[in-house]
């Protein structure tokens, strides 16, 4: 008799967790959310966060906690947010970086250890030089490259990391050999390039917008499909012979586990930035492509597919 009484007090206790979870998850958020940024303010992540705030915090009816968290090109505020609780109270704006460190064994999380609730942007790879360097063309810069091996310095935002792969790639369908400097974010690696420390940059728009506005750096190339509608007179690296195209996207990500109310409820969130008149003009003014897509499996697919082909390219890097 103890036993069934025991029985139906474990049962009760179980529905009465439960009914509060559903609870919970019905009245989400109901209290601030902190968005950790893996890398130090200034960057292109930072910028991003801080430029969707707003908007986000009006849908979601509670404040953000915008969070740096920077080291290891990222892996530090990554694990922090792999490993916190499912429950859409963390999030983090990821990008390619997260397949990468995995291709490269830098970090214990994977990217199935999230869930992606949208992509808002999308840019594409760069190369940029300082402004008062000998080059004004992307033809002069490859013929320096190749006639001085290891004489230029091209920097970007943590080793391992997505433009360190994107500038090794670069490197190798090129055919020049330079030396390869990371720094701990694209706001340290373009303070960098602007000081004379390094020669060249290899990054995205959102982290080389100061430096090109205030005129210190210079846009040589990009690896995108296309030519940039601000920088029209900027080639592809595919128009100058290389069977090369890298993008990066920029979304908001949760550990993964999290409820479908929460994923509704950072849908209409995401939607209603990405549909910010400020916000636009913001990602127009700095050239990168407003590429909203809502969590689901087609958000999903896009990830998986993104990932296998960053992971093997970088376990090809590490040999």
């Amino acid at each position: 008799m103890n036993v069934t009484k025991l029985s139906y007090k474990s049962f009760g206790v179980t529905l009465m967790l439960a009914t509060s979870c559903v609870a919970q998850a019905a009245n989400y958020p109901d209290r601030p959310i902190t968005m950790i940024i893996p890398y130090n303010a200034g960057g292109g992540t930072d910028v991003l966060a801080r430029a969707l705030q707003p908007a986000l915090e009006k849908s979601l009816g509670q404040t953000i906690v915008v969070s740096n968290m920077p080291g290891g090109g990222g892996i530090l505020g990554f694990t922090k947010a792999a490993n916190s609780k499912s429950d859409g109270y963390t999030v983090t704006i990821p990008n390619n970086v997260i397949f990468a460190n995995q291709g490269m064994g830098n970090a214990t999380y994977k990217y199935s250890d999230f869930d992606y609730l949208g992509n808002i942007i999308t840019e594409d790879y760069l190369v940029a030089v300082r402004a008062d360097g000998p080059w004004q063309t992307w033809k002069e810069f490859e013929a320096d490259m190749k006639a001085n091996p290891n004489k230029i310095k091209f920097g970007f935002s943590g080793y391992g990391g997505s433009t360190h792969v994107a500038s090794e790639i670069l490197a190798a369908k090129v055919n020049y050999k330079v030396k390869q400097i990371p720094y701990d974010g694209s706001s340290k690696a373009v303070l960098a390039a602007m000081g004379g420390h390094v020669d060249a940059l290899t990054l995205n728009m959102g982290d080389l917008a100061s430096g090109l506005k205030s005129g210190k750096l210079r846009l040589l190339a990009t690896m995108g499909n296309e030519r940039l509608e601000n920088y029209p007179d900027v080639p592809t690296l595919k128009e100058l012979g290389y069977d090369i195209s890298l993008s990066n996207w920029r979304g908001i990500v949760a550990p993964v586990g999290v409820s479908d109310e929460v994923k509704q409820a950072w849908n209409k969130a995401i939607k209603a930035a990405a549909s910010d008149p400020k916000f636009i003009e913001m990602i127009t003014n700095q050239g990168s492509v407003l590429d909203y897509q809502p969590s689901g499996d087609a958000l999903n697919t896009r990830m998986k597919e993104t990932a296998l082909s960053f992971i093997e390219t970088a376990q090809k890097l590490k040999k």
